[in-house]
């Protein structure tokens, strides 16, 4: 059992406790790890995603409040693996991932939530590609319009343009059960 909790682990490791981070390290390594394998699928490549992850809270503990340690581990994952794709063209493998609230819960997908997903997935492909793009990275990397503008060297309101386009055009593809899943799964 063990007696440290997150809270109390992440203030140690704001004073540089190197225990502390130990400690962490040990706790989240592994499922971190899946996390990024699942979307990487490489090994060597996902490794240095989740080391990636934990150098910037070792060298930033001192400078930022977190609430979550958990929340903030597999969202940190999540924006560098889109760092990774973005900068190395690297391909992630959209079918083999799980979205973050169901990965987090460990919950299986019923078959019919498996059916629904893959026709938005696939609705999704047939998106114009600069519009897919921006989809996925706001809707399955969290990045903020002003975050996709910056990356891609457009204005913030031209990302929101292609997002509504996108959501228009998945809403006119969808029935409402689909758009249900589009709506509360991805985040």
């Amino acid at each position: 059992m063990d007696l440290h909790s997150d809270e109390q682990l992440y203030q140690r490791l704001k004073q540089a406790d190197h225990r502390a981070f130990d400690l962490l390290f040990d706790r989240y390594w592994k499922r971190l790890f899946e996390y990024a394998y699942k979307m990487l699928q490489d090994r060597e490549q996902a490794e240095d995603v989740v080391q990636e992850v934990f150098v910037q809270l070792w060298e930033n503990a001192s400078n930022r409040e977190i609430q979550h340690l958990s929340g903030y581990f597999f969202r940190a994952v999540k924006y560098q693996v889109a760092n990774t794709v973005r900068n190395k063209k690297w391909h992630v493998d959209w079918d083999s991932l799980e979205l973050e609230g169901i990965m987090l819960t460990e919950e299986t997908e019923q078959p019919q939530d498996t059916k629904l997903l893959q026709q938005l997935e696939q609705r999704i492909e047939q998106l114009p590609p600069k519009c897919k793009e921006i989809f996925y990275l706001n809707k399955k990397h969290g990045y903020t319009a002003k975050e996709i503008a910056a990356s891609l060297n457009i204005s913030p309101r031209t990302v929101e343009g292609h997002l509504q386009r996108a959501l228009k055009s998945l809403k006119a593809d969808l029935d409402q059960i689909a758009l249900f899943v589009l709506i509360f799964l991805y985040p």
